[in-house]
């Protein structure tokens, strides 16, 4: 049987706009979600040099344009994200939207998270998660029980974090992260074990519920740096557990704008929606662009079925 590969659409879908100098220099890395047959993105924006914000688009799952904000929706306002609001997900939790970013202060990232109901007013909670360097993280759009469940990657690795509740994620003890630090290797979900993802791994799109578990889709990067998309299933009462994995990328990048920017041979897998049985995937190209890539979802948990760990 054939490797099954993530089919671009469009080309370049979103890029900057040099009339608006907040996305002036880029427009990558997007977070998505599918709300009445129309996808909520918010992106990465990049002005000057290297100061970051986040913007808002609304488009059809095939990537057509519908409407784009004229300003930033989550902005640089907090001590953490003085330098950079980056790389947002987008997770639908219990009647809100949960928005994952990464914040920048120019020496330090940490996880920061915010809620809204349109997408165009935020209310931060600041930096969750651990006090260290750490990104690519997102809660579960489900409960497991009443327990949520937090995926984050402290590299090179991807690891998980079981809280009793919401507010217990909002409010954990005081030991809760210094304890899960110094045991983090029993958190691990995923490390690397591909040559295409030997440097590091980090989990792309909100996971997506399937009839077969938890689809991930995530990015590896190899000892080049090239970044590239990969596939896993993970148990649906069980998350930790890891129950198919491809041994092989489902996007790479091969197109100039993916291959050329302001950070080179970089696809950056972050959106997803599915509509009937398409798998569509929004991911950054070359640090500067937003692309689309698309595939049957059953073909893809069908040849994830054949590699299962």
């Amino acid at each position: 049987m054939a490797e099954v590969k993530l089919k671009r659409v469009n080309g370049v879908i979103l890029g900057p706009i040099a009339e608006h100098p907040w996305e002036s220099r880029a427009a990558f890395n997007p977070g998505a979600v599918l709300v009445n047959q129309e996808v909520h993105l918010l992106y990465r924006a990049v002005e000057g040099d290297n100061f970051s914000t986040i913007g808002y688009a609304r488009l059809t799952p095939d990537g057509q344009l519908l409407y784009r904000h004229p300003e930033p929706v989550i902005r640089r306002e907090q001590e953490q994200e003085k330098q950079g609001a980056e790389d947002p997900r987008i997770v639908p939790f219990q009647e809100k939207y949960l928005v994952f970013y990464t914040g920048y202060n120019g020496q330090t990232v940490r996880v920061m998270m915010a809620e809204t109901e349109d997408f165009l007013r935020f209310h931060k909670h600041g930096v969750v998660g651990p006090d260290h360097n750490d990104k690519d993280a997102m809660l579960f759009p489900e409960t497991f029980g009443n327990r949520v469940a937090f995926l984050h990657r402290i590299e090179p690795s991807i690891q998980l974090a079981w809280f009793d509740d919401f507010q217990h994620f909002l409010h954990p003890e005081k030991e809760y992260w210094p304890t899960h630090l110094q045991q983090l290797e029993q958190h691990v979900v995923m490390h690397p074990e591909y040559s295409w993802e030997a440097e590091k791994i980090g989990a792309g799109p909100t996971p997506i519920h399937t009839e077969a578990g938890w689809l991930l889709i995530y990015h590896g990067v190899d000892r080049q740096l090239t970044y590239r998309a990969g596939a896993a299933i993970l148990d649906e009462k069980d998350p930790t557990r890891v129950i198919a994995r491809l041994p092989y990328p489902i996007l790479e990048p091969e197109r100039d704008y993916e291959k050329i920017g302001d950070v080179n041979m970089v696809v950056f897998p972050e959106g997803a929606v599915v509509v009937e049985n398409e798998l569509y995937v929004f991911y950054g190209g070359a640090d500067k662009v937003v692309g689309l890539a698309v595939c049957r979802l059953s073909d893809l948990i069908n040849e994830l079925w054949r590699h299962r760990v």
